[in-house]
Parts: C-alpha cells; sequence; structure tokens
C-alpha cells in the first residue's frame, strides 16, 4: 500500500515538473519573439505544439512565428491539421485565408475566407470575425462585403452599421458612411452626440459635406427631430447659417422649448464668430418669447453680438492688430445702441449675474473707448452691488487698469492683491493676476517683488501666463549687470501702457543707443518701431523694422520685426502682394518663429482677396 502512495506522488510531481518546465520553454520562445528572434522561437514552440497538440496557445504562437519567418506553407499544414480535428472553428478559416494573402494568393484567401460563410451562413458572428481578418489584411472592400452580408442577415443591423461606417470612412466613401450612421440613428434616438461626433470627424474631408448633406435631408424630412439637429450642424459647418437658423426655428417650435434651442444655436455662433447670424437669432427669441425666462440672456447676447460686430467693422480702423494703439480713436453709430442695451438689462435684471455681466461690459467698452473715469464707475459699480460675482475679479482687473492709465500704481497693486488673496478665483485668473502685479512692482523699479510673483507662476509652466512670465524673467536675468538701464525701460514700458508713446520712444532710444547689443537693448531697438508705428509714423517704423529684421545674426526679435512689417503692408499700405511676400519671407528665414502659423493664416486670407480683385 506505501508503495502505491509513494508511486502516485512520484507521478503527479512528474506531471507537475512538465507543465511547469512546459510553461518556462513557452515564456523562453515568447522573450524571443519579443525581440525578433523568431528562428529561435521556432524549434521551442515546435516542440511544445507537438507534445500537447490540443493547446491553442502554442497552436497559435506557432502558427504566428510561421507567419513571421514568411514560412507560410508551413503554416498551412499547421492550420489544416488543426482543421483536420476541428472544423466547426471559423478563426481556422480566418487564419487560413490570412496566410494565403500573406502567401500573394489573394484569390485563395477569398476563396476560403467565402467558404468559411458558407460553412454559416446564418450566423452573424462569423461574418464579423471574417471581415476583422479581411480587415487585418487591409482587404477593406471585402470587408465591405462580409460585413454588408451579415448585415442582410442580422435582426439587428446596427451590430454591423458602425463597422461598415468606419470602412467606408477610411476608403472615402463618405456618403455610405453617413448612410450607415443615419440608419443608427434611425434606430436608435439616443446615439444622436455619437452619430454627429463621427459624421463631424470626417466632413472637412473634400467632398464629404457636399454628399453628407443630402443623406442626412433625406432622412430628416418627415424623420426624428434629431436630424434636424444633425442637419442644422452640417448646415452650419457648410456656412449655409440662414438654413440652419430657418430648422432652429422649426426644432424650437416642435420641442416647445421656448427659444431654448435658438438660443442655443445663437450661442454656438458667437463662439464661431458668427456675429451678424447670432444677432439676427438674439433678437428673434427676444421678439418672438418676451415671456421666456431665457430672454435676459438673449439681450446680453444681443447686446455682445452688436459690440462685436461693431469692432469687425473698426477693426483696420482702430488699429488693434498692432501691438500698442491708441484706444477710443474710432466711433460708431452703433456705439450708442450698444451701451442702451446693456442699460436696458442692468434695469430690467438688477442684481443678477445677467447684469453684473453687462456692468462689466459697459466698462470694458468704455475703456476701449479711452473714456477711463466712465469705465471705473461702472466697474466700481459691480464691485460695490455684488462683491461676490463671478464677474468681481474681472472688474477689479479693469480697476488695476484704470489706475495704472492714471499712474496710480499702488492703487493697480492693491487691486490685484485683492484678487490673489481670494480663494474662490481659479488658478489661471490668479496666474494672470500675479503677472500683471509683477508688470506693476516691475514698473515701480521693485525688481526683487517682481521675480517673486513671476517664480511663483513659473513653478507652472502648462498655464496661460507662464510665456509672459518666462520673457519677463528672462529680460530681467539677463539685464541683472545693466540695472539702470532696467530701470529706464521699465519706465518707458509704462508709459506704453499709458499710450504716451512719444515720450517712451525717448526712455526705449536710451536704452537702445548702447553699444553691446544684448536681449534689452535688442527690445528696446524693436520697442521704438513700435511707438513709432502706434503714433503712425509709418515711414519710420517701416525703416527701422526692415533694419532689425535684416539683423538676424544681432537682434533676437528679428522675426516679430519681419512680422509687423508684412502687416504694415497689409493694413497701412494696402499693399497685398508685398504683404504676402514679407509673410513668405518671414517663413523662409525663421523656420521655428513663433508667428509662422499667423503668417500662414494672412498668406492664404491675402491670396484669397488678390484672387477675388483679378477676377
Amino acid at each position: 500500500m506505501l508503495k502505491k502512495v509513494f508511486l502516485l506522488i512520484f507521478i503527479i510531481s512528474g506531471i507537475c515538473f512538465a507543465q511547469i518546465d512546459a510553461g518556462n520553454r513557452f515564456m523562453l520562445a515568447q522573450s524571443y519573439i519579443q525581440i525578433a528572434q523568431f528562428e529561435k522561437a521556432k524549434p521551442i514552440l515546435e516542440e511544445l505544439h507537438k507534445g500537447e497538440p490540443g493547446n491553442y496557445e502554442y497552436f497559435q504562437a506557432l502558427n504566428n512565428d510561421y507567419t513571421q519567418l514568411k514560412d507560410y506553407d508551413a503554416s498551412i499544414v499547421l492550420i489544416e491539421d488543426r482543421m483536420n480535428i476541428s472544423n466547426s472553428d471559423i478563426n481556422l478559416y480566418g487564419m487560413l485565408g490570412t496566410t494565403y494573402y500573406l502567401k500573394g494568393d489573394e484569390n485563395k484567401a477569398f476563396e476560403i475566407w467565402d467558404g468559411a460563410l458558407e460553412k454559416f451562413p446564418n450566423n452573424e458572428a462569423a461574418y464579423r470575425v471574417i471581415a476583422n481578418y479581411a480587415i487585418e489584411m487591409r482587404a477593406f472592400e471585402k470587408a465591405i462585403q462580409y460585413l454588408k452580408r451579415g448585415q442582410d442577415i442580422s435582426s439587428n443591423p446596427i451590430y454591423f452599421a458602425f463597422d461598415l461606417a468606419n470602412l467606408y470612412f477610411i476608403t472615402m466613401q463618405y456618403k455610405d458612411a453617413t448612410e450607415e450612421y443615419c440608419m443608427i440613428l434611425s434606430r436608435n434616438n439616443e446615439q444622436l452626440d455619437i452619430v454627429e461626433n463621427k459624421i463631424l470627424s470626417y466632413i472637412s474631408k473634400p467632398g464629404a459635406l457636399q454628399t453628407s448633406i443630402p443623406v442626412v435631408e433625406k432622412y430628416s424630412s418627415g424623420g426624428p427631430i434629431n436630424f434636424k439637429f444633425l442637419l442644422a450642424r452640417l448646415y452650419v459647418q457648410n456656412k449655409l447659417y440662414d438654413k440652419a437658423y430657418e430648422l432652429y426655428i422649426e426644432i424650437d417650435e416642435l420641442e416647445k422649448a421656448q427659444g431654448a434651442q435658438l438660443l442655443h444655436f445663437a450661442q454656438f455662433l458667437f463662439g464661431d464668430k458668427i456675429f451678424k447670424t447670432a444677432s439676427e437669432v438674439y433678437e428673434h427669441v427676444i421678439n418672438n418669447y418676451p415671456g421666456s425666462p431665457l430672454v435676459s440672456i438673449a439681450k446680453l447676447g444681443y447686446a455682445k453680438t452688436l459690440e462685436a460686430l461693431m469692432e469687425g467693422e473698426n477693426a483696420t480702423k482702430v488699429y488693434s492688430w498692432k501691438p500698442f494703439y491708441k484706444a477710443g480713436i474710432a466711433t460708431s453709430p452703433d456705439e450708442e445702441k450698444i451701451i442702451s442695451a446693456y442699460l436696458e438689462i442692468t434695469r430690467i435684471y438688477p442684481h443678477t449675474e445677467t447684469a453684473n455681466e453687462a456692468l462689466l461690459r459697459i466698462g470694458e467698452f468704455k475703456l476701449k473707448q479711452n473714456e477711463v473715469t466712465e469705465a471705473e464707475k461702472y466697474f466700481q459699480s459691480l464691485i460695490d452691488d455684488s462683491p461676490l460675482s463671478q464677474y468681481a475679479a474681472d472688474a477689479y482687473i479693469n480697476l488695476a487698469k484704470v489706475s495704472v492709465l492714471k499712474g496710480d500704481l499702488n492703487g493697480a497693486a492693491s487691486n490685484y492683491l485683492k484678487i490673489i488673496a481670494n480663494n474662490r478665483i481659479s488658478i489661471e485668473k490668479k496666474n494672470f493676476t500675479s503677472y500683471r502685479l509683477a508688470r506693476v512692482y516691475f514698473y515701480k523699479g521693485e525688481f526683487e517683488k517682481t521675480k517673486g510673483y513671476l517664480n511663483g507662476i513659473l513653478d507652472n509652466l502648462g498655464n496661460n501666463s507662464a510665456n509672459d512670465a518666462l520673457s519677463l524673467s528672462l529680460l530681467m536675468n539677463t539685464s541683472i549687470n545693466d540695472s539702470s538701464n532696467l530701470v529706464i525701460f521699465a519706465q518707458a514700458e509704462l508709459l506704453a501702457e499709458q499710450c504716451s508713446f512719444e515720450e517712451a520712444a525717448k526712455n526705449y532710444k536710451i536704452v537702445a543707443c548702447e553699444p553691446q547689443k544684448f536681449m534689452l537693448q535688442n527690445l528696446a531697438d524693436l520697442r521704438v518701431a513700435e511707438m513709432e508705428l502706434a503714433e503712425n509714423n509709418i515711414d519710420s517704423a517701416s525703416s527701422r523694422f526692415k533694419e532689425i529684421a535684416d539683423d538676424v545674426n544681432n537682434n533676437i526679435f528679428a522675426d516679430k520685426a519681419l512680422y509687423l512689417l508684412g502687416k504694415i503692408f497689409q493694413y497701412d499700405l494696402d499693399n497685398k502682394p508685398k504683404a504676402v511676400e514679407t509673410y513668405e519671407n518671414l517663413l523662409a528665414k525663421f523656420p521655428n518663429s513663433l508667428y509662422l502659423e499667423e503668417a500662414r493664416v494672412e498668406i492664404i486670407k491675402l491670396r484669397d482677396k488678390t484672387v477675388d480683385i483679378v477676377e
């Protein structure tokens, strides 16, 4: 009896050791495969498969090794041997077809895949399996055939629709892709967001939008309301804003939304800077839904679009493209209309966030028009009435700007510090405020305090104020042994912010005329040109910008000078061909410039206008 027990233990131990040994050898083979030493993995895997021919993991690994070694005949024999044991595994047909495809015999591959589906004609999963093998071989048209056959027999066509739509997208068959997505949406309204995002992902491709719109129009006619949402979005993408507007009126009425859908559309248009249509939509809500709780938002949006339209019309008149320019030099008959629209909101909806935003907008509008005292009144009113408003921080920032314009640097610092001390203010806004506060101390010549606030921003380079902070910090660090010129430069920066451009230029010239040209002198030289530009001394500014741009090896701001020279040709001199030539020169001479993208945009814009003029 005891001998039998020992014999049993010996047998079990042998089996365990054999399993452990097989596992170790399989891991060794996998390690060879990971470093692409397929020849070394091959004998190990062949031995393991021979020992356990039923082990699918060993079989699959060996087949993959054969195909990596391009030993396709061995792969075919291996798969066919397994098919003799189990011919109901659809994956084996997929693998066999793949081997023939890799071998270069596409017809044989298709024959095997087709034959597999004939064996399982009513198995939905089989069509997806074989289609996936075709996709792996990038035989997309064949995969589409298999998926469509599967969809035809399926009780749930959506099961195949997403894969089909994706393949149509890959093969640039955008109309068919849209058909699949519309079919999905017609069967499941909850798929609107997914379907919309999928269609929008390819709608910018050549021809996609033009072929997709008729498909959605077909489904929208008499179909669920979700198709109207989708169609409206495509109309917007195609810049057919009036058609989209008509659809949103219909959508709003169908949903009895009291202007909510129209308001959402108007806000979308405003965000995309389609201000004219946005203003019409806001006005429609105001006039047609006077009792809606959303009217206050619509009135605020309407006033903001009027302001944006006026700014767009006056963009070149007020020279807002310039680094420095005098505020309030352009007027518009719409000014009174805009202010009245904002004031109406403050009267009808007092002590609301809508009214608070209106007060802020009035103040900012007045500040742009250089009505500093009037602007200050509205900012202060907001803070006095609603100190906890989400717009209070912006009011403090603007009050600080007013203080700087008046030369009250201590008052500016006090307003900025109130924002920093407020724990409810976002980190991003605090970083911006810290940068502005650092500049105030820079103007005062208190450079250690300046560095302290800059360092706080530079601890996290991911914030939006980091680049400005880094530039000022670099300027100070490179000028550490030239503090007297740094003080003069700081005074010039204050004068420039106060729009005293002529006085600022005098200080910049003192710094720029130093015989040794470091970063401080380079920037001062650029600033002189910018002051001349702000004073509309175009000839002297152009000459100085050209001189800086030509001094590529010595002035680190040469690219910006060339960019601004292009702007002068574009706007002040209205010489579009010369502007394009200058921007192209920037692209060629400064491939790493920060202004590359802006230059490209301007070139495209100018070329389009030049074509219009020629035609």
